[in-house]
């Protein structure tokens, strides 16, 4: 009998393709429609704040299985406690393994390895001029002192892997200082149930929920940044409020997304929201907007998004993503009962020792003088009584000892740990469980090992791909003429300038060519070529029949490249190096034609030789005409 698929299925993914349809509109309506939706806050602002708030409860309640794992493998990476060790006596052990953590980092340092280097090539083949200033700009921009981006996404990806959806890098502009990343958590953003997986600007909206101080608040309502600013005041007294039209419930709301942390500082829940508007009845009143609420008030009004091309600033991404939704497998969930099952039992090891170190004593009161003394101490004298079995008074309770089984189990939950984090013994450098392994076995282990990380690899590259493209566009509305000057020079950017703008610039996008992020695949492609060198290329030069046919210089620089020692100078220069190999041909050839005449005399000489050996064959002496007898020879009989 044949299943029937559900219809709900594909009317939902049907909803979904609808959703992530942006509408074609010019920038005439675009302008109309925004004036429209700030003349709507100001007469209805609780619609805006109702309608945040339910995009948030509707991704609260699509992802809290999601939340829970990441709530426990948040848990897991920071080592804490197994919940059963709360109720542990105070004498047992409460041993706590420190693996999790350390597979993490492992994780992390070969990210930040994979992206120290050149990870980002720019190209425009119809416009090379714009690839170069692109590649320019944004390799400054991401550099050390600046955004820091291989330091900043090893720290995003290092969450990926530890929950399963990395840190959200939002890039903030500031004048005259530059690019900066900011890394929130996973569990303030909240993105549309309905985005798909491994495209962090798809859904319908984008939601930032942080407590902010609220001098931080204030401080922007004087820039003009924000608005209704002063309800929020420290101080104030519960339920006062300026909007006599707010009711019981909606001031009691209102208090709890306040915090008073301490007698001067106050925190205010703000939340930034990006993405479609709808109005009452579903209609759409915003394509791609952004505004800003703090404790049920409209802090920012509607406004048209920014930017070029992104429907919100801040990405994310997954190292291991899920096939079906928008977020991913942390190298950490398959193995917390596992690691607590390890600590467990390492624990009831150690309390089981302190039984073997501390015996407990078996005392014989009939067999002491005083009855009453029963105290233990070393180097105690007991006056005893005999008695008619001749046992002693004192008799330590002797167990076997468990260590063997203990530690066998231990090694074999230390195996599944490290298939369960992809991170096996052999990745790490460490010698493993195994003692004898040959170094063919080693190598092929390591190889297979390194294939997990190059699948993630190719996640973790788009996600940087993902988080450049934001931070240039982020310079592109953000950064003023004049910093472009400071950055790069008056004369390149000068071509850029654009004195209609309001930053007066206009900056090349990086979409326009072809743009790529080259960061773990490209090291291990490094690491496959460097082996290929080392077992296949360089031992041909060991065999003299190989080495006209290869060059010294080109291997020289293809290791220099792939082990990235540019700058330690190690090789010579290109003209030094041609005229070695020119030196170094010329020798081959003499060598070559001394060897071709070696041969040509050694073959004559064989010759000769073979032709001696053939007439000594026949009884003729070297020299003598045929038929003449030699000299001391007798004469032949004559006929």
């Amino acid at each position: 009998m044949a299943l029937i698929e559900d219809p709900r299925k594909s009317v939902k993914e049907r909803m979904g393709e609808i959703t992530r349809q942006e509408p074609d509109m010019d920038a005439k309506e675009l302008a109309e429609r925004e004036e429209a939706a700030k003349a709507y806050a100001g007469e209805n602002e609780k619609h805006f704040v109702d309608y945040l708030e339910d995009c948030v409860t509707t991704s609260m309640n699509a992802n809290e299985e999601v939340r829970e794992v990441q709530d426990e493998c948040w848990d897991l990476w920071n080592e804490k406690e197994p919940a059963n060790y709360a109720n542990k006596e105070a004498w047992q052990s409460r041993v706590v393994l420190p693996m999790p953590h350390a597979s993490v980092l492992f994780s992390m340092s070969l990210i930040r390895k994979a992206f120290d280097v050149q990870f980002l090539n720019i190209e425009n083949e119809r416009n090379q001029t714009v690839a170069d200033f692109n590649k320019k700009l944004m390799t400054i921009q991401l550099s050390r002192p600046f955004s820091n981006f291989p330091l900043q996404f090893s720290d995003a990806c290092g969450m990926s892997c530890a929950v399963g959806t990395s840190m959200e890098m939002i890039p903030i502009y500031r004048k005259g200082k530059g690019l900066k990343f900011l890394l929130i958590e996973p569990w303030k953003i909240y993105r549309d149930p309905d985005a798909a997986s491994r495209e962090p600007q798809s859904g319908l909206h984008w939601i930032h929920s942080e407590y902010l101080d609220y001098w931080q608040l204030k401080e922007g309502q004087k820039k003009g940044r924000y608005q209704n600013i002063g309800e929020f005041a420290p101080g104030t007294q519960e339920g006062t409020t300026d909007d006599k039209r707010m009711t019981k419930e909606a001031v009691s709301q209102r208090r709890q997304q306040i915090h008073h942390r301490s007698k001067f500082r106050t925190l205010i829940l703000t939340s930034e929201f990006w993405g479609t508007v709808l109005d009452s009845r579903g209609e759409l009143l915003l394509p791609n907007a952004t505004y800003t609420t703090a404790a049920d008030r409209v802090i920012k009004a509607p406004q048209v998004n920014p930017y070029p091309t992104l429907r919100w600033p801040g990405t994310a991404f997954s190292a291991i993503p899920h096939p079906l939704r928008f977020d991913g497998r942390g190298l950490l969930q398959g193995i917390k009962t596992l690691w607590q099952f390890m600590c467990t039992l390492l624990s009831l090891h150690a309390d089981y020792l302190n039984w073997l170190v501390n015996p407990p004593i078996e005392v014989d009161v009939s067999a002491l003088a005083d009855k009453s003394d029963l105290d233990w101490y070393p180097g105690k004298q007991c006056l005893v009584t005999g008695t008619l079995s001749g046992q002693q008074a004192y008799r330590e309770i002797h167990t076997r000892s468990t260590t063997t089984d203990v530690l066998a189990n231990l090694n074999f939950c230390k195996q599944s740990y490290e298939e369960g984090v992809m991170v096996p013994s052999v990745v790490r450098g460490l010698p493993g469980y195994r003692a004898e392994v040959t170094a063919r076995e080693s190598a092929q282990n390591l190889d297979q090992s390194m294939t997990v990380f190059g699948l993630m690899g190719f996640n973790i590259e788009q996600g940087a791909q993902e988080a450049i493209i934001a931070a240039q566009e982020t310079l592109s509305v953000y950064m003023p003429y004049k910093d472009l000057e400071l950055f790069l020079g008056p004369e390149q950017a000068i071509p850029f300038a654009a004195p209609e703008r309001v930053t007066g610039v206009n900056l090349p996008s990086l979409t326009t060519g072809q743009f790529t992020v080259s960061g773990i695949s490209a090291m291990m492609q490094d690491w496959e070529q460097l082996r290929n060198i080392r077992d296949t290329i360089l031992p041909l030069f060991k065999i003299p029949e190989f080495i006209p046919y290869l060059r010294p210089y080109p291997t020289l620089k293809a290791i220099e490249a792939r082990l990235n020692l540019k700058d330690e100078e190690i090789k010579v220069d290109q003209t030094l190096a041609d005229a070695i190999e020119a030196q170094q041909r010329g020798a081959y050839i003499k060598q070559a034609e001394l060897a071709d005449a070696t041969a040509d005399a050694d073959a004559m000489t064989a010759e000769a030789q073979a032709a001696q050996a053939a007439l000594a064959a026949e009884g003729i002496q070297p020299g003598a005409a045929p038929g003449v007898p030699s000299e001391g020879a007798p004469a032949s009989a004559p006929a």
